[in-house]
């Protein structure tokens, strides 16, 4: 039953009732309920043909005049009320939600004039489209609100440079799948990559030549990773990785390629590098299911401090700490050093 009909006929005083195709009341108003004398509530659903004290098949064949047609309709029965003339009573088909219902409307025969009541009868007819018209603009602007806000939301949450995750979005990312690793007892991996040696390159080659190199970087992460893994910029150009559910051998698998990725790329470094050509480093902290006392800020730690040490190597290589491992304590070091390309994952 539409909402908006149902609450636009109880503005008026006039008993109005709307009934489907069989004569069933789906709707009524007050002067309706204090027309028949019973609870609105009670009226729902009864037969027309009952309240009006008619036979069936005379209501039934009124009802599908009413139906079928674009003007109202009038019908002299006899509807018993005390202490009152005679009433009539009009109808007219409406199209609710996609099926035809007929809008009744009851007034005194002494009162009835077919062509002021045809009148009045399309005047709440068209404030009715006009109310249903309003309805749906608010809809429809809510509706470009939530889009909007939803635009606005990706906006804050994305680096405009190379169309990754922010630190905004990563911060949110790595929490949720932290909670998520944490219920359902799977690792975790965390990796941050640099880019060895990108200050010397800023400074030869100039910012928009290294922005170009943020970009093609990012598209190497990128390219490398699941659709369920998060790939974000975490600053300047270090990029930080979130895998979920792989093994030790996996991330440092993946991490592997990602260098391979981007040393075939080529570009040119400055003279000043410790590599002739562009090379990541990475630093990885693995954490295993049900790993207990592991906080996120001490798995960024341990990344941060796997990232340095791999730079303090060389540059070019990842290191790798596991979560059970001091700090201070030798990490596993995985050597991505000049060397033929990795298997492809699965």
């Amino acid at each position: 039953m539409n909402s908006t009909l149902a609450e636009y006929i109880v503005l008026f005083p006039e008993p109005i009732a709307i009934v489907n195709s069989g004569g069933e009341i789906l709707a009524i108003n007050d002067g309706a309920s204090l027309f028949w004398q019973q609870n609105a509530q009670n009226l729902i659903g009864q037969s027309l043909a009952v309240l009006l004290q008619q036979s069936q098949d005379a209501v039934q064949r009124w009802l599908r005049q009413c139906q079928g047609n674009a003007q109202m309709l009038a019908a002299h029965f006899p509807i018993p009320k005390p202490e009152t003339e005679h009433w009539v009573i009009e109808g007219i088909g409406i199209n609710l939600d996609g099926e035809l219902a007929i809008l009744t409307r009851i007034v005194p025969s002494i009162c009835y004039n077919q062509h002021l009541l045809a009148a009045q009868l399309q005047q709440l007819q068209t404030e009715l489209a006009r109310q249903i018209a309003l309805v749906t603009e608010l809809q429809q602007h809510q509706q470009a609100l939530e889009q909007e806000k939803q635009h606005l939301q990706l906006l804050a949450e994305r680096d405009s440079l190379t169309g990754l995750g922010n630190r905004r979005f990563f911060d949110t990312a790595l929490d949720q799948l932290w909670q998520q690793a944490q219920v359902e007892g799977h690792p975790l991996t965390l990796a941050l990559i640099d880019i060895d040696d990108f200050k010397a390159y800023n400074d030869c080659c100039g910012h928009l030549a290294g922005d170009r190199v943020l970009q093609r970087v990012a598209h190497a992460i990128k390219s490398q990773v699941r659709e369920t893994d998060v790939v974000a910029r975490y600053g300047g150009e270090e990029f930080a990785l979130v895998l979920l559910q792989v093994s030790v051998a996996t991330a440092l698998q993946i991490v592997e390629r990602i260098q391979h990725y981007v040393r075939e790329l080529k570009i040119v470094h400055s003279k000043a590098a410790r590599h002739p050509y562009i090379t990541i480093s990475g630093g990885l902290c693995f954490v295993p299911a049900q790993a207990n006392g592991a906080t996120l800020t001490e798995i960024l730690t341990r990344a941060d401090a796997a990232l340095y040490q791999a730079k303090q190597q060389g540059r070019d290589r990842c290191i790798l700490l596991d979560w059970s491992q001091n700090l201070s304590s030798h990490p596993q070091c995985w050597d991505t050093g000049w060397r033929s390309p990795p298997p492809p994952l699965g």
